[in-house]
């Protein structure tokens, strides 16, 4: 079944980059001449003083997203689950498919039924009283106070596994350890491997290390310091503070985030994207 047909509800959304702009409004009047029924962001369509392209709160069939990997996370955040068919306007895009140049010959394929959907899991984060909110990437705990360190204590499945004094606590899905996590020390897990992973940001002590836990898992992490507040980072945004003695909850979404793609391409885009600036770099 091809995931692309003149019955699609379909939603362009791209970053504030004046280029990415220009791209994915090109890309809507292109759709809107072969007939698709094409919507755009409200940003964008503000942009261009055309409140009526806006999406009028039908669910978008498909979304075409022209950005990087930051665009993508505001995109999930607001329509979860649907299909999401990324062009890199960005530097890396590591979740992206294509570059600009590719457009017209990916429309092409997906016009002739050609890809498929790889889904992901992700995860969710409560807070007593707060809303739960899921998670694409990761979720960082860290001092509400940039320079100064915090006191947390992480338990799995209701296990006391460490306390941690440093800088703090990165907690990120499968396809998040390419992220955050990977910058501060964690590993690089590929997807197809459903688990939640902890990444200590700074430790005092070495003996606290990165982990893999399961996706089943259900992580708990509490704010230990008395004079600190805790400030809760999720894929990049703030959204609640944690006082003394108050905890986060972590555990598998309901929600999912759905790529479409050409080819089962995982290692291709690490090598192509995280490691292009490794002068070993050589297919031998």
């Amino acid at each position: 079944m091809s995931l692309l047909n003149k019955d699609a509800c379909i939603l362009i959304t791209s970053s504030r980059h004046k280029d990415s702009r220009q791209l994915a409004v090109s890309f809507h009047e292109k759709l809107e001449e072969k007939g698709y029924t094409s919507f755009l962001d409200t940003y964008l369509a503000d942009t261009l003083e055309q409140p009526e392209l806006s999406c009028p709160g039908k669910k978008p069939t498909i979304i075409f997203v022209f950005g990087g990997d930051g665009t993508i996370l505001k995109t999930y955040e607001i329509w979860k689950n649907i299909p999401i068919f990324a062009i890199n306007c960005g530097k890396v895009g590591f979740l992206t498919e294509i570059d600009p140049s590719g457009i017209d010959k990916a429309l092409n394929a997906l016009e002739n039924g050609e890809g498929f959907i790889e889904s992901f899991s992700t995860i969710e984060i409560s807070s007593k009283d707060l809303e739960t909110v899921s998670a694409v990437n990761d979720v960082v705990v860290t001092c509400d106070t940039i320079g100064q360190s915090i006191s947390l204590k992480l338990h799995v499945d209701n296990q006391y596994v460490y306390t941690l004094d440093g800088d703090g606590l990165i907690v990120a899905t499968s396809i998040g350890s390419s992220a955050y996590g990977l910058s501060a020390g964690g590993s690089l897990i590929v997807p197809t491997v459903e688990a939640i992973i902890t990444v200590p940001i700074c430790p005092f002590s070495r003996r606290v290390v990165p982990m893999v836990f399961p996706l089943s898992s259900k992580l708990k992490v509490t704010n230990l310091s008395k004079t600190k507040f805790g400030s809760v980072v999720i894929d990049g945004k703030v959204h609640y503070n944690l006082g003394h003695n108050d905890s986060i909850e972590i555990k598998q979404s309901e929600d999912k985030i759905n790529f479409i793609r050409f080819e089962e391409n995982y290692i291709t885009r690490v090598r192509e994207k995280l490691l292009r600036f490794n002068p070993d770099d050589t297919d031998e």
